[in-house]
């Protein structure tokens, strides 16, 4: 095709991994898209389409949620066993065609009321059906029908949980193992990967320990516990977004902590905890910096991630101009940093959202204040 066309089978758009996904309608149905040859859905008329695919990675079941603006919106999802030998361009070609000769496998119809969420779980309810379960290679398209002819956005989360028996977990594992002798408690640290629960290989610093400060490379890491010690973490794996652990040991007692990594993918946030600035101003307060030597080496590991810094305030009733002027300093504050430290110009943008998205609307505490005022990351493209 020419044009990528949204609205038809042809012109999907990719889902390409798990995560956070807004849908863009073009306030019109697709031109080549027809389901006439389904008798049962005789009664359908398209109106507002958006089409989007999805392949498994492996063996797993589908599930997604999202929200509709105030509109009905009907939901179905069409499938076709990927072809042996064939190429994925070749098969998601053939499941269009399939589709307008009646032949693509209706796997869920989903009919949703406006402004209640909607999709895939493992607890059906009126707005809600049973997840998808899916074999590896295997697609399945999705059509999103509105009732109204308007541009509107939908906001979707997609979420594939894994099956692991086909799966050789241990051979993943990279165990780095610093116990001299099995006489004391010990202390096992994990890394995976959020999306998958899969191991992932990554590098581990400790800090603040009087025995075992050091930088580790691995997947699962053990280590000796002799005294009362307050350790800080810090972890970094290429490809993920980083990650700041503090946690507590005591002789005597084992602990065992897993840490859960998000894949740095496009539209996937990261907040930027730690960031903070004075009231009224776009001045960092005092240990801001630490953070920030954290995102540049995050940025400077991943060398072909681009991202939009978001800023954010806290301020009552409705965004006003200043309260955008001054989120929108912030996020410089931030660039400004990045870029004298290294980071190339080229790969930062800088956004104000003044108050629109406030963690607490209604804050009670000061700490609730603060956390509207924050810094967030958001990949755009690798």
């Amino acid at each position: 095709m020419d044009v990528r066309n949204v609205a038809d089978c042809y012109g999907n758009s990719f889902i390409r991994h798990p995560g956070d996904y807004e849908l863009q309608f073009t306030g019109r149905k697709g031109t080549e898209t027809d389901l006439s040859a389904y008798p049962t859905l005789a009664e359908l008329q398209l109106n507002n389409t958006f089409w989007s695919s999805f392949t498994a990675p492996h063996d797993g079941l589908f599930m997604f949620s999202g929200i509709t603006e105030n509109c009905i919106m009907d939901i179905l999802i069409f499938s076709a066993q990927k072809k042996e030998g064939e190429e994925s361009s070749s098969s998601y070609a053939n499941i269009c065609e399939n589709i307008e000769v009646g032949t693509a496998v209706i796997e869920r119809i989903l009919k949703v009321k406006g402004n209640q969420r909607f999709g895939l779980n493992k607890s059906p309810n009126e707005q809600f059906l049973y997840g998808l379960r899916m074999t590896e290679g295997m697609e399945v398209y999705l059509l999103f029908n509105a009732s109204i002819s308007q541009r509107i956005k939908v906001r979707l989360n997609v979420e594939y949980e894994v099956d692991y028996s086909d799966i050789d977990v241990e051979s993943l594992k990279s165990v780095t193992d610093m116990r001299r002798s099995n006489k004391h408690s010990e202390l096992r640290i994990q890394l995976r990967d959020k999306s998958t629960g899969l191991p992932i290989k990554g590098k581990l610093l400790i800090d603040n320990s009087k025995r075992i400060n050091g930088l580790y490379s691995g997947s699962d890491f053990i280590f000796s516990i002799q005294e009362r010690e307050h350790l800080k973490l810090s972890i970094d794996v290429i490809g993920y977004f980083f990650q700041d652990q503090e946690v507590f040991i005591e002789a005597g007692i084992n602990k065992e902590l897993t840490l859960w990594l998000e894949p740095a993918e496009i539209g996937k946030k990261m907040e930027l905890s730690g960031i903070q600035f004075k009231t009224g101003s776009s001045e960092l307060l005092k240990g801001a910096e630490i953070k920030l030597v954290r995102l540049r080496d995050f940025l400077l590991l991943n060398s072909s991630i681009h991202i939009e810094i978001e800023g954010h305030v806290f301020e009552f009733g409705e965004s006003t101009f200043a309260g955008r002027r001054m989120s929108v300093a912030r996020a410089n504050t931030v660039l400004k940093y990045l870029v004298d430290s290294g980071v190339s110009r080229s790969r930062l943008s800088a956004k104000g959202y003044g108050n629109e998205f406030m963690i607490y609307p209604e804050p009670k505490f000061d700490w609730q204040e603060q956390a509207n005022r924050r810094v967030e990351i958001r990949i755009l493209k690798e």
